[in-house]
């Protein structure tokens, strides 16, 4: 009879019964790890079919790409984002310590800017292989899911669009200015400029980008340099106060009851035209006053009681010399006026008027020096003249003349012209026509013969041992003259001309008697005078001409010859200095006139 089987099976003869469990778990396991690499193989299956896919729910910037392949989903965001590239991004600038009412919003263009979107970055958040099974989880689950949208920026480009919208917004201050006129105060307010910071707004727009939201620029304020504050300080505090009301000015001159007064009133037109408004260049403003202008408007009306003072001098009364006592002068004390009136224009009320008196001004040659001066006799020198009818019109205008010359003063230092001393040669004067040399040829003309009297002033001159300044001889010699030493007159070219150069004043003495001139120096002669006269040579003929036109003057022949003469200087004995004179006189032709009415 056969043993039971356990299981059914019989145990293998010769093998032990663990062997047989081991087979059992063996086969187990076999079966699990198959399990496994069918499940591993399905979870790396949907890895990789998601690998490529954004998990349901996702969106980026409001688009929807969940479950779209990879491609499909770039594709589909560069259409649905491609319009928000051509919207501006909104750039909102306050200037740093303005208030909300001074805002703008700057357009910014993003293609321009060089802004765009890295979508591939992008996507990337959102793809590429995965064996997280939270990953995994958010594919299969799905729920909604906002992506960053990645943004690009061309900083070259960025840095351009913006620099081009500063050009734009940016603005210069107005600068205040404040002006005189007649019509009163003209004033121009300041206002602060502005100025986008460019580099601050690239950084803004490059960090925010590519939000949708507005951007916060960033701007500063640009001051003036003369701010509205200091115009304000400037008009109350200096402009009104100086075009307040008039500035009185009040001179006198002299003392107690017997002083003159006058009173110079500065309407406030007449202190704004004055006035000037300077810019040191330290963002402030000052009034300045036309000093020189303010002077003579002053004058206008203080200066009548200004009156230049009066050197000593003398004169003759009674054929003697008598001294003119000197008087000094008055003038306003211009300096401290001044600086009276220019506070005055800033002050207020009282302080508006201002009192001077008048400086004493001193002659520079007082009563004492004129004292000590001495009157004798320098030099005299005497002529002989034409006389009878034909020269009547001539021996008047030595009289005329001489009588002007009479008593005449040259003071120290003072240069003698003897057409200043004649006056003007004119009929009113008392002057007449007579013959005068032209070309060498008499003609009738006004002051004839007054070349007598300049050639006697000149050989005073001479002798009295002054300086010589200007002569000019006839241009052909006239016997009743010294040769080489005698001085025509023709004005207003040729003058005579010598200056005064002692210590003392020259009073000249002239007059007539007969047919004679004597004129005389008094003063103080400071030299000895030696004459030397050469003789004459280089002698040449004129020729005999006969003249038949109406206003002929017939005329004598002379010879032409040269002289030379020299006046020598001396002072106790010895040579100071010396004057050489060298003339060439040319001939004088013979006219006869054949004409009737010819003759004078």
């Amino acid at each position: 009879m056969s043993e039971p089987t356990h299981g059914g099976r019989m145990p293998a003869p010769g093998l032990p019964e663990e062997d047989d469990r081991t087979d059992q778990w063996r086969t187990v396991g076999l079966r699990l790890l198959v399990a496994l690499l069918v499940l591993g193989g399905v979870y790396l299956g949907v890895a990789l079919w998601f690998k490529d896919r954004p998990p349901a729910g996702v969106n980026v910037d409001g688009v929807h790409i969940g479950t779209m392949s990879r491609d499909a989903a770039r594709e589909h965001l560069e259409e649905s984002l491609a319009e928000r590239l051509e919207q501006p991004v909104p750039v909102r600038v306050v200037p740093d310590g303005a208030g909300p009412d001074q805002a703008t919003t700057l357009q910014l263009d993003p293609s321009e800017a060089g802004l765009g979107y890295d979508l591939d970055a992008t996507l990337d958040q959102v793809t590429g292989f995965s064996l997280n099974p939270a990953d995994l989880w958010s594919h299969v689950v799905g729920s909604e899911r906002e992506l960053r949208l990645v943004g690009t920026v061309d900083r070259e480009s960025l840095t351009a669009a913006v620099r081009a919208l500063a050009a734009d917004y940016d603005t210069e201050p107005v600068e205040g200015e404040v002006s005189l006129t007649g019509s009163g105060v003209e004033v121009v307010d300041a206002a602060d400029g502005r100025e986008l910071d460019v580099e601050e707004t690239v950084e803004v727009v490059a960090r925010e980008w590519p939000a949708r939201d507005e951007v916060q620029g960033s701007a500063e304020a640009v001051a003036p340099r003369l701010t509205q504050q200091e115009v304000e300080r400037f008009t109350r505090e200096e402009v009104e106060p100086a075009l307040a009301g008039p500035v009185l000015v009040t001179a006198s001159q002299g003392k107690g009851e017997d002083a003159e007064k006058v009173t110079a009133e500065l309407a406030p037109r007449e202190i704004a035209a004055l006035l000037s408004v300077d810019r040191p260049g330290d963002g402030s403003l000052t009034l300045s006053v036309d000093q020189k202008a303010l002077l003579a408007r002053l004058r206008e009306d203080l200066g009548q009681l200004e009156r230049g003072p009066s050197d000593a001098t003398v004169r003759l009364s009674g054929g003697a010399v008598k001294v003119v006592p000197a008087r000094s002068g008055a003038a306003l004390d211009e300096k401290p006026l001044l600086a009276d009136v220019t506070e005055a224009i800033s002050a207020r009320g009282k302080e508006r008027r201002v009192s001077t008196t008048l400086k004493a001004v001193k002659p520079e040659i007082s009563t004492a020096v004129a004292k000590e001066w001495t009157f004798t006799e320098m030099a005299e020198f005497t002529s002989v003249f034409p006389t009878g009818e034909l020269n009547a019109a001539r021996t008047a205008n030595l009289r005329t003349g001489v009588k002007h010359l009479d008593g005449d003063v040259v003071m120290p230092g003072e240069q003698f012209a003897l057409s200043r001393a004649l006056g003007e040669i004119t009929e009113q004067n008392g002057y007449h026509e007579a013959p005068i040399i032209v070309d060498g040829a008499l003609v009738m003309g006004m002051g004839g013969g007054l070349s007598q009297i300049s050639t006697v002033i000149f050989n005073t001159s001479w002798f009295a041992g002054v300086q010589l300044d200007a002569h000019t001889p006839h241009s052909y010699y006239i016997p009743r003259y010294p040769a080489g030493r005698e001085a025509t007159l023709a004005l207003p070219g040729l003058d005579n001309v010598w200056t005064n150069d002692t210590d003392n004043p020259i009073v000249i003495r002239a007059g007539i008697s007969g047919d004679t001139i004597t004129m005389r120096f008094l003063g103080d002669r400071q030299y000895t005078v030696q004459t030397v006269d050469g003789p004459r040579h280089s002698v040449t003929k004129g020729e005999k001409k006969v003249d038949d036109s109406p206003e002929c003057v017939p005329q004598k022949e002379s010879d032409g010859f040269t002289i030379s003469n020299v006046r020598i200087l001396l002072a106790a004995g010895r040579e100071v200095s010396r004057d050489e004179f060298t003339t060439v006189y040319k001939p004088a032709d013979e006219i006869e006139c054949s004409h009737p009415d010819a003759g004078y």
